[in-house]
């Protein structure tokens, strides 16, 4: 069985083959941004990019991000230890494209990345 920091870092390398540029996580307490407190999803750190007012430092990014939910619409506190998928801090893996490619492309490097890289049988 991989480790996190096998999963995590065989995930960059793997999108590194794809012409990604990798970014490091923002921080979890995110600054200069008065409408989040604290970083709740992996494409918070593209926030000014997504509303162009900031070009990307590429147009095909990966990172890995970690991430806090503790209030408003991802309010996860309630459901902590009842089941087996309800955190509040995780770390979110990303690939991003920013005009570059789609769909198409996304999910056939996902699907090659799952079950040729990661070996998960495709019957799962």
């Amino acid at each position: 069985m991989m480790t996190a920091k096998e999963i995590r870092s065989t995930f960059l390398e793997y999108f590194k083959t794809k012409q990604h540029s990798i970014v490091s996580s923002a921080p979890i307490v995110v600054k200069n941004d008065p409408t989040l407190m604290f970083t709740n999803a992996g494409m918070n750190q593209f926030k000014d990019i997504f509303l162009g007012d900031k070009i990307p430092v590429s147009k095909r990014i990966a990172d890995t991000q970690k991430c806090l939910r503790v209030s408003g619409k991802h309010n996860d506190l309630e459901e902590v230890g009842i089941d087996t998928y309800h955190h509040t801090m995780f770390e979110m893996l990303g690939n991003w494209s920013f005009g570059d490619y789609f769909k198409e492309d996304a999910i056939a490097w996902a699907w090659e990345l799952l079950t040729v890289i990661y070996k998960i049988p495709v019957d799962r």
